[in-house]
């Protein structure tokens, strides 16, 4: 089964729009909850942003009346995360669902990725590998990287531009 996270290029120009945004959303999200570490340090620094909102306009009240905020919020969401996990352990304690993973011959993946299998038992047995891939997911070269002399293997019969 191909999934849709395997292959970006299937998605929508709409659901790239939706995904990018949710995505900017998220980090600018992220950004702005560094913004108090980031002006600690920066008065710790010397620049003097951190004691003139916190000391002379007393923005030390207002950390102090929502600090109940933030516990609460803090509670609320391990609360739940608890509650879910819970949850989680009564409705599937009875079933395993992990299974062990199943054993590949070399044979099957050498005729998966198109290659010799004497060439995928040489890969196995190194420490580092890189692969490259062409435009239609095929392994066009194969890098064996070892500390002291790297080896570079191309595929025969690809097409690189």
């Amino acid at each position: 089964m191909k999934l849709i996270i395997d292959h970006p290029e299937w998605q929508t120009p709409k659901q790239r729009i939706l995904l990018g945004s949710i995505t900017l959303i998220f980090w600018m999200a992220w950004f702005y909850l560094w913004i108090p570490l980031i002006s600690i340090l920066a008065w710790f620094f010397g620049i003097k942003i951190f004691e003139y909102h916190m000391i002379e306009l007393e923005g030390y009240k207002d950390l102090i009346a929502l600090l109940g905020w933030y516990a609460t919020a803090i509670i609320l969401l391990g609360g739940s995360l608890i509650v879910w996990a819970t949850y989680n352990i009564q409705r599937f304690k009875q079933s395993t669902r992990r299974n062990s993973r199943l054993e590949v011959s070399v044979e099957d993946q050498a005729k998966y990725f198109q290659v010799d299998a004497k060439d995928v038992r040489i890969w196995r047995e190194s420490q580092m590998v890189v692969i490259g891939h062409n435009e239609i997911l095929q392994i066009s070269e194969v890098n064996l990287l070892s500390d002291s002399n790297p080896v570079s293997t191309t595929i025969p019969g690809d097409q690189q531009n």
